[in-house]
């Protein structure tokens, strides 16, 4: 994940209107079964045909399919997104304490190419032997503060050293305020690209940890559980794999996509 500073006036991109826009309905609908779902806990026929009243089915235990998909799609995006506020709030102080401390050196490209098996090792450690909802926040969390911290660190150096922020020093603002004041607002447009890739990258890790048995347990639900309980019966029934699949799919290409939107805005892309 590479950023670069924006300038703070630049135009939305339509790749961000399109991809908030998909990213807000899902996330609408899942948070309307707080108090709504077409046929709430009822228990109906298990593995029931698609129908007008039941539009995927029912699943092995008779509920209705799409009222099981809102509330599982609520507590993937709950858990990702809780994951990822604790993977910025903690990863971007970190990575603005290197950029004045170190500045980036090509050691930065060799720790972002170790991601991927940090990713993995993240993952792994955060399996044994912890609660469902905990080693999900733990998996999405930890490689999370990684990356956030490399990429703060990245782009927020070469700012940091620019003349206007040195002469603000010089006449005597605190680093906290001149970095408020002179870096921030530039980096704010980067900063959220960086919050929606790791929100879309969150995403797809409690779909991969549940459906491996390492995220939500029955009786909870998610996307990544719903596939798992349904795969068994993708020969008979198979909306009820294809339909969370692609529920995880489009949020997080939608949340892609709006991130690089906004990281390709000084660019005019």
């Amino acid at each position: 994940m590479t950023l670069e500073a924006a300038s703070p006036r630049s135009a939305i991109d339509l790749r961000v209107l399109l991809g908030a826009t998909l990213a807000v309905v899902i996330a609408v609908l899942a948070l309307v079964s707080l108090a709504w779902t077409p046929h709430g806990a009822a228990s109906l026929t298990p593995l029931a045909e698609p129908d007008a009243s039941h539009w995927i089915g029912t699943d092995a235990i008779g509920r209705d399919g799409i009222s099981v998909l809102m509330a599982a799609t609520l507590t993937t995006l709950l858990l990702s997104v809780f994951g990822t506020l604790a993977s910025l709030f903690v990863g971007i102080p970190l990575g603005a304490a290197l950029a004045l401390r170190l500045p980036p050196t090509d050691r930065t490209a060799r720790a972002i190419a170790m991601l991927p098996p940090a990713l993995l090792i993240g993952m792994l450690i955060s399996g044994l032997a912890a609660p469902a909802n905990l080693t999900l926040f733990l998996a999405i969390a930890l490689p999370g503060t990684v990356v956030a911290a490399i990429t703060t660190r990245h782009v927020l150096a070469p700012l940091w050293h620019r003349d206007y922020v040195t002469a603000a020093r010089l006449a005597g603002l605190r680093p906290l305020a001149a970095a408020q004041r002179h870096v921030l607002p530039r980096l704010l447009p980067q900063l959220a690209a960086l919050g929606l890739e790791l929100l879309a990258v969150a995403v797809l890790i409690e779909v991969s940890l549940s459906f491996a048995g390492l995220g939500v347990l029955s009786p909870g639900t998610s996307l990544g559980l719903m596939l798992r309980d349904a795969q068994q019966f993708m020969a008979i029934r198979p909306l009820l794999i294809l339909v969370p699949g692609a529920v995880a799919v489009i949020t997080s290409l939608a949340l892609m996509l709006a991130a690089s939107g906004l990281a390709g805005a000084r660019h005019g892309a």
